[in-house]
């Protein structure tokens, strides 16, 4: 069975990081182990969240946990998203190296969980952590045109300044929530060519989509998927999933509601081919 190990945080009462990111790529057929970066009761735009960031050095013993198991040859997949210290980049790094060297096959995919429609929601220590450092040892990247436009310190204000950021990486990159005439687009542009996956305009989204959209593409490829089929029944999946989360008027996810679209859904987004040519 195909493993991924996830790192990101756990809120006790949302479906947020975590909570959404292994229930999703289990609903796959995909195995997950989980470390948590930080252990919260709530979400903090609620108030005060109860919990806190994980100790570094915890993170650390957890993951050293893993491999005394020996189970770091059987990661097919590093998944990693929002970070409770700058420090857990360190971390993270080190062990997706230890794991590499027990599976050289495995991938390391970063989620740059820093912020979204113009405003951060870590702390300056930690986007830095990640912007000068994290980032450059992965081997995808999943950010949102927020994210990415600060990775490349350019503006994301549509498709063609998506896709121009994201070839100066030079790796693959998913690019979620790039606005268009219809909705919403995900591009998805790596060296063997691009693709653009668009869903209708919602009136809003629940917090998690975008853990939701970087785990089940992850999922999807790791156990198999090729490239746009991913991207087409991620993208898919999310809009299913926010269309019954809103008919319920709940401001989370509704997962196990949902759980059956994840795998199938029901709204199937074409992904077209873009040109060449910028």
């Amino acid at each position: 069975m195909k493993t991924i190990l996830s790192i990101q945080s756990q809120v006790v009462g949302a479906r947020v990081g975590n909570s959404v990111a292994a229930f999703a790529m289990e609903r796959l057929g995909v195995r997950v182990l989980q470390a948590p970066t930080v252990l919260l009761g709530r979400r903090p735009d609620h108030g005060a969240p109860g919990g806190g960031p994980i100790p570094t050095e915890t993170l650390a013993a957890l993951l050293e946990g893993l491999a005394a198991d020996g189970v770091f040859a059987e990661i097919d997949a590093v998944l990693t998203g929002y970070l409770g210290h700058a420090e857990h980049v360190g971390v993270i790094v080190d062990v997706v190296d230890r794991i590499k060297r027990a599976n050289p096959k495995a991938i390391f995919v970063c989620d740059p969980v820093l912020g979204d429609e113009g405003k951060l929601f870590v702390n300056q220590a930690i986007a830095d952590a990640v912007l000068d450092g994290l980032w450059r040892h992965a081997d995808w990247l999943t950010p949102n045109s927020f994210e990415l436009g600060l990775i490349t310190s350019r503006t994301i204000d549509g498709l063609n300044a998506a896709r121009d950021a994201a070839k100066r990486i030079g790796k693959p990159v998913l690019c979620s929530s790039i606005r268009t005439a219809l909705g919403l687009g995900n591009l998805l542009a790596q060296p063997t060519g691009d693709w653009f996956c668009e869903t209708a305009r919602l009136p809003r989204a629940p917090k998690g989509t975008g853990d939701l959209l970087s785990a089940l593409f992850v999922g999807r490829r790791i156990r198999g998927d090729a490239p746009a089929i991913a991207l087409e029944g991620a993208t898919g999946a999310v809009y299913d999933v926010i269309v019954r989360s809103l008919a319920a008027d709940s401001e989370d996810l509704l997962l196990p509601e949902a759980q059956a679209v994840l795998d199938e859904p029901v709204t199937w987004p074409r992904a077209r081919p873009l040109e060449v040519a910028l």
